[in-house]
């Protein structure tokens, strides 16, 4: 009977200790083991739950058809522009390109689903975007645009459960734009994006703009305007097949005419003073005066016509050509006066000539008589207190004074070209400056 009992009781530790060592060895790997099935399968129940709204929501479903076409109600569209860059703007082609994200969002309930666990809304991809139905918005004052499709078409769709839909889409374009010159470069230009509905009129479709209606990107900056502000309107239009919805944003563009002081406006102040260089020159020196009067008309000639070559060409007068118009009459002007300084004394200058080669001839028949008359006249004149014959010199006080009346010209000029060129500016600056060309 002892001995049964040791038995036993060695069995029971026996099987306790192999009871302990299972549970060491096997829970753990029991535990590691199942939980990555378990994830797996909630992963997998997840995605067949998407995939099932999904294709339970296109079931059945026409994108051909608006989603409120049967109700006696519009689809109401709310869109926003969100600014990539400004490109361009052209005053030649009158237009001005850039590059926006555009933003739609409306109201399909047709595509209602039960709300999912921690979805918020369904994305989706962009092979499935053509199944539902868009907007047909255009831009009506559109010359051409493009999509990007770099690396995938840039595009994105979210469906949220109550059935709205956020659209957004990628597209750089050029838009024209009706410029009013009469104040380049000192102008400021509105430029108009045109969105409307081409083949859907009010009674299905109606576009508004959203609360915020455009978007720039912070950093964004333009080489020759600044974007001050910007307005949003609704512009329905009326055509022959009914109303259609029209909303318009105003983009107001001021130019900055930096470039232009320093590439235009004070290389031909330059040019112009020194035309007046040559009032300062003797009037005999012709080769320098002509020279440098045909200089100055040449370069500001060439200058106007490089600095309207970007100019569309437009009837009405612009602030640039009242400049480059002014500056070349300036220095045409300067070479005018010398031409007149200059024939005064080519006249004079002959006439004495003339007069001394008369003298001569006169003089030469009886050279012995006439000293002798000479000497008898200036003894007869010297005592009557007259001055003598021989001295008389008509022509030569005649030339005297025309010359003295050239060199006139010239001082006047020195300060009557500068003083009206001031004058000039003063009025030229307050006018473009103050006047807002409406």
């Amino acid at each position: 009977m002892k001995a049964d009992g040791t038995q036993w009781t060695q069995f029971v530790l026996h099987l306790v200790v192999w009871v302990c060592t299972c549970l060491t060895v096997h829970s753990p790997a029991e535990q590691s083991t199942e939980s990555p099935d378990v994830t797996t399968t909630n992963m997998t129940a997840a995605v067949t739950i998407r995939e099932k709204t999904i294709h339970n929501m296109l079931n059945n479903y026409d994108p051909n058809i608006p989603p409120d076409f049967e109700e006696d109600f519009p689809t109401v569209v709310n869109v926003q522009v969100y600014i990539v860059s400004f490109d361009s703007i052209s005053e030649t082609t009158m237009d001005y390109s850039l590059s926006i994200f555009l933003r739609q969002k409306w109201q399909d309930r047709r595509l209602t689903y039960e709300p999912l666990n921690n979805i918020e809304a369904l994305e989706l991809d962009a092979r499935i975007m053509s199944k539902i139905w868009v907007p047909d918005l255009f831009f009506a004052n559109e010359k051409n645009a493009a999509f990007h499709d770099v690396t995938v078409p840039n595009r994105l769709m979210h469906v949220y459960p109550n059935g709205t839909i956020f659209f957004s889409i990628r597209v750089s374009m050029t838009l024209s734009c009706d410029m009013q010159l009469q104040k380049y470069p000192f102008d400021s230009q509105t430029c108009m994006m045109i969105l409307e509905s081409y083949g859907y009129s009010t009674k299905n479709v109606l576009f508004k703009w959203h609360d915020e209606p455009v978007i720039k990107r912070d950093d964004l900056s333009l080489p020759q305007f600044e974007l001050r502000e910007w307005l949003s309107n609704d512009c329905t239009k009326t055509y022959v097949s009914g109303n259609y919805t029209c909303i318009v944003v105003k983009f107001n563009l001021a130019r900055s005419y930096g470039y232009f002081v320093a590439q235009v406006y004070v290389p031909s102040v330059l040019i112009v003073i020194l035309s007046w260089v040559s009032f300062w020159l003797d009037i005999d020196a012709v080769p320098a005066r002509i020279s440098l009067g045909l200089l100055t008309v040449l370069t500001m000639t060439t200058q106007s016509s490089g600095a309207r070559v970007n100019l569309p060409r437009v009837s009405y007068v612009k602030a640039i050509d009242v400049w480059m118009a002014m500056c070349l009459f300036f220095v045409f002007a300067a070479l005018l006066e010398f031409a007149y300084v200059n024939v005064m004394s080519r006249v004079e200058r002959r006439r004495r000539e003339m007069d001394r080669n008369n003298t001569a001839y006169k003089t030469s028949g009886d050279e012995e008589a006439s000293i002798a008359v000479a000497v008898v006249e200036n003894h007869v004149s010297g005592e009557k207190g007259h001055r003598p014959l021989g001295s008389r010199r008509p022509g030569f006080s005649r030339t005297a004074i025309m010359r003295q009346k050239a060199r006139r010209c010239d001082k006047i000029s020195r300060y009557a070209f500068p003083g009206v060129f001031m004058g000039f500016n003063i009025i030229y600056w307050a006018v473009y400056m103050f006047w807002d060309g409406s």
